[in-house]
């Protein structure tokens, strides 16, 4: 079945199950834009995957460049369909393909794009997933400022909103080649300060990192969700128990002030007091100062 690719409301989220997040691929911004915009457009109780079928203008607009044309749009659809996506789920290592199909049509200027079906239990009746708006993620302008965008929204929702990954696994997670980025600086400020800063200037989460090293080598980095609001239709994984718990501390909290409110005297009855000791010191501080001794009157 075909379906047009018709542009969705910034609203729109795009969710996948939680192994897709931390799976191995690279994409330039283009390819991601176009495969989150598929994504989006999967429905919660969709048992199969659409044949999506779009115009260069409209996909153009998925880019933000209207100006794009159908072989610059044809050129985006292939270099996806030959892209490979890695992951490990219940200890099974597997390799697809994004796309399993691209057709295209220079007289009528159509494409039609499905996503390969070996993918259907990444994204379809998921049980623990993660998902961000497409607005945010069409937003960022940098495919590794994507990716750390897409691993902060995995753990908005925790306790610990952090998480700690070795300099190698965050290589082979982005498919960084061996040989680039051999300078730690530069991966720091490429890979690490850069796309953070963006993710923190255009997205509704802000993040900082710490570099972990053994002596003067780095060798991991710990992500940290330092603000942005929690939402409950984040992460698949939101335990209620925690729900209670903060409700609960809540509810302590507020009965400690009661009760420290009850306690207090009256705002005359602590000027008095306050009067009292003030003047006891001031007596003693005259005492040192003049060496006179004081006298009980």
């Amino acid at each position: 079945m075909s379906k047009n690719l018709s542009l969705p409301s910034p609203t729109i989220w795009v969710r996948q199950e939680n192994s897709l997040v931390d799976s191995s691929y690279h994409l330039t911004v283009s390819e991601m834009r176009l495969i989150w915009h598929l994504i989006s457009l999967i429905k919660p109780n969709d048992e199969d995957f659409c044949e999506y079928e779009f115009t260069a203008s409209e996909l153009g607009q998925m880019m933000g460049d209207e100006s794009l044309t159908y072989a610059e749009a044809e050129a985006i659809t292939l270099r996806l369909w030959r892209r490979e996506i890695h992951f490990q789920r219940d200890n099974w290592k597997s390799s697809y393909r994004w796309v399993i199909r691209a057709k295209r049509n220079p007289d009528s200027g159509l494409i039609r794009i499905a996503l390969d079906p070996e993918l259907k239990p990444l994204l379809l009746n998921l049980k623990a997933w993660t998902q961000a708006k497409l607005e945010q993620l069409c937003s960022l302008s940098s495919n590794y400022a994507v990716r750390i965008y897409l691993w902060a929204s995995k753990v908005r929702n925790q306790t610990q909103r952090e998480w700690t990954v070795t300099i190698e696994e965050l290589k082979a997670q982005l498919k960084i080649p061996a040989e680039e980025y051999d300078r730690f600086s530069n991966f720091n400020a490429w890979v690490l300060r850069k796309p953070i800063a963006e993710v923190n200037e255009k997205t509704d989460l802000k993040l900082n990192y710490q570099v972990l090293r053994r002596g003067r080598s780095p060798y991991a980095v710990r992500f940290t969700v330092v603000e942005g609001a929690q939402s409950s239709t984040g992460t698949g994984e939101l335990i209620q128990a925690e729900i209670t718990k903060r409700i609960k501390r809540k509810s302590r909290e507020s009965n400690r002030k009661k009760s420290i409110q009850l306690l207090l005297p009256e705002p005359n009855e602590i000027s008095e007091e306050v009067r009292a000791a003030n003047l006891a010191q001031l007596k003693q501080v005259k005492h040192k100062i003049s060496g006179q001794k004081l006298c009980a009157k």
